[in-house]
């Protein structure tokens, strides 16, 4: 065996992996009062539902534009 400098067993770190996105589908809520958009984070960093910017209580998710057909059997 070589006499070189030794690694410890077991306490190989693996690799980084690059940090991914809470929020991978992009849920947007958007206030009926004010029109401000929202992301389900900033959302969920309020202790209520309500828009942190005039205080409405009534929000409603918005709609990807893709369109999904589905073909009837």
């Amino acid at each position: 065996m070589e006499s070189g400098p030794e690694e410890p067993l077991g306490e190989a770190l693996p690799p980084e992996a690059p940090p991914r996105e809470r929020n991978p589908g992009g849920l947007i809520y958007e206030c009926i009062n004010c029109g401000s958009k929202l992301t389900a984070d900033q959302l969920a960093m309020t202790p209520e539902i309500k828009c942190p910017f005039c205080g409405y209580r009534i929000l409603r998710k918005v709609r990807p534009p893709i369109v999904k057909h589905v073909k009837a059997r």
